[in-house]
């Protein structure tokens, strides 16, 4: 079989090329991958060559976001059939390390994370890993939805994070894919009133209609307004200048989860406010056990994605899909590139 793959190469250069199909070894299986979305990360890798300690070095295939169904069984697979419809975990740790056997498998130290360079990531026809990183998915998902669990994921373990948030309100700083999900997925923990704050009233638009009771553009409203708004604050949009507010937005006795990467790793932060407030500051690494609730708030639409799909493009015109989204990243929320 052939595997047509995706390349970007440290010049910021990106084509396909077409090489043979892996073949799956002993405990894993090889999927067709049938749909993935861009990620921000993907974007900055395409656009900047790095991203915090990750650097393009050397050609390598971008994505972690993705679907398809099992088109082959290594040895000793027992779990899987060929043709069931999964998607793929794209973090693999070691299992072994005392982090891994308490839950945390997240932060592994010899985690293996598709698309993060030098390692290939999901922009291909087929790919071989470990049948404990693949799980199944519900025929009343598409595979575009699908693609959605990875940052579904990450907004599951956001709200993981903060703890209960049963009848609390929320403030959610940054109106993109991942605060988009994790508005809905802080809803269907039992959390009450939701702000969405972003510079964009499109994305506003779209929060809005997914939930959030209030919306906040910054750029037309006073700083005073920001004052003690919420009891869990949410930083998802990667911003330094968003990061350095969220303690003035936290009520006092609140919770500041920061899920976001702030292009600076150094921010300036009011901490006269974190130590009067008594506030609990947290972050997230990715996530870890999240995909199976990830797939059951999908699949029972407790959180909706359709509405976040800006535009598809099919795998060949995958170059010019990355293009596009780089171009228009004020206009875009989500790019779907689908297989055939």
């Amino acid at each position: 079989m052939n595997n047509r793959k995706l390349i970007l190469d440290a010049q910021q250069n990106m084509k396909i090329i077409t090489e043979k199909a892996p073949q799956p070894q002993k405990g894993e299986v090889l999927v067709r991958v049938m749909a993935n979305g861009i990620c921000g990360s993907d974007i900055h890798f395409y656009k900047e060559g790095r991203l915090g300690n990750f650097v393009v070095t050397k050609p390598y295939t971008p994505g972690h976001e993705c679907s398809g169904f099992i088109a082959g069984l290594g040895e000793g697979v027992t779990s899987f059939s060929e043709g069931d419809r999964v998607v793929i975990e794209p973090g693999i740790p070691c299992g072994l390390c005392g982090l891994c056997k308490s839950g945390r498998y997240n932060l592994c130290k010899e985690v293996v994370f598709l698309s993060a360079p030098p390692v290939d990531g999901t922009f291909c026809d087929y790919i071989a890993l470990r049948q404990d990183m693949v799980f199944p998915f519900l025929d009343k998902l598409t595979y575009e939805q699908a693609a959605f669990v990875e940052p579904v994921a990450v907004a599951v373990h956001a709200v993981n994070r903060a703890g209960s948030v049963y009848g609390k309100d929320g403030v959610i700083v940054g109106a993109g894919s991942i605060g988009m999900l994790t508005l809905q997925a802080f809803k269907a923990a039992g959390g009450n009133r939701v702000a969405m704050v972003d510079v964009l009233d499109k994305r506003l638009e779209i929060a809005k209609a997914l939930g959030a009771d209030e919306i906040i553009n910054p750029a037309k409203t006073s700083a005073a307004m920001f004052d003690n708004i919420g009891d869990i604050v949410f930083e998802t949009a990667g911003s330094a200048k968003a990061t350095e507010t969220l303690f003035n937005m936290a009520r006092t006795g609140g919770t500041v989860v920061q899920v976001g990467w702030p292009g600076e790793n150094i921010v300036p932060m009011n901490i006269a406010n974190f130590i009067d407030k008594e506030l609990y500051y947290t972050s997230v690494n990715r996530y870890a056990n999240a995909y199976p609730t990830s797939l059951s708030l999908l699949a029972e639409g407790h959180i909706k994605v359709n509405e976040l799909i800006s535009k598809k493009f099919d795998f060949a015109d995958a170059p010019a899909a990355f293009k596009y989204a780089a171009e228009n990243q004020s206009q875009v929320v989500k790019i779907m590139v689908c297989n055939q």
